[in-house]
């Protein structure tokens, strides 16, 4: 199959029109906000399960809930952050089941993708995508965003900028 950007697009409308879904906008996460995040890990996603002929909409949807939670990100130095890790995928297991139908691929996709993390292994392939492409994205987010700030404030700090 041919990556079909509309298809994507069709498939990401449903989220898009649901209020609660706009909101992660404005959720910082990574350095930029949630919905950037999960659009990229969606898109990507959509483009690896498309181009090896696997269920492209189960893998696109667990994509775009993957993250579907409206909580703030914790800081890496707060004490609760290894459980905030391990249990934001039960949270948006709930929050997508109140907006979505969600199906057995789905509700993995979402559930392990962050394994290794939380220890639970991916059942399907759509999975392992999914889990892979939010690691890759996340990697990219991070020094996109996160180290040039840091860098941006260390140099405005070494000429007293700031």
């Amino acid at each position: 199959m041919n990556y079909d950007k509309s298809l994507y697009y069709e498939i990401y409308s449903e989220f898009y029109s649901v209020n609660k879904f706009r909101k992660l906008k404005s959720i910082i996460h990574h350095g930029d906000n949630r919905l950037n995040h999960i659009n990229r890990v969606a898109k990507m996603s959509f483009f690896v399960s498309s181009k090896l002929g696997l269920d492209y909409i189960s893998c696109t949807r667990g994509a775009l809930m993957h993250d579907f939670f409206t909580t703030d990100d914790l800081s890496k130095t707060d004490s609760r952050y290894k459980d905030f890790l391990k249990s934001h995928p039960k949270e948006a297991l709930v929050n997508a089941s109140k907006y979505f139908e969600i199906n057995e691929v789905e509700e993995d996709i979402i559930l392990t993708h962050m394994y290794p993390i939380t220890r639970v292994k991916p059942k399907y392939i759509e999975s392992k995508i999914v889990s892979f492409c939010d690691k890759l994205v996340s990697f990219y987010e991070f020094f996109r965003f996160e180290v040039k700030a840091n860098l941006c404030y260390a140099l405005l700090s070494i000429y007293k900028l700031i």
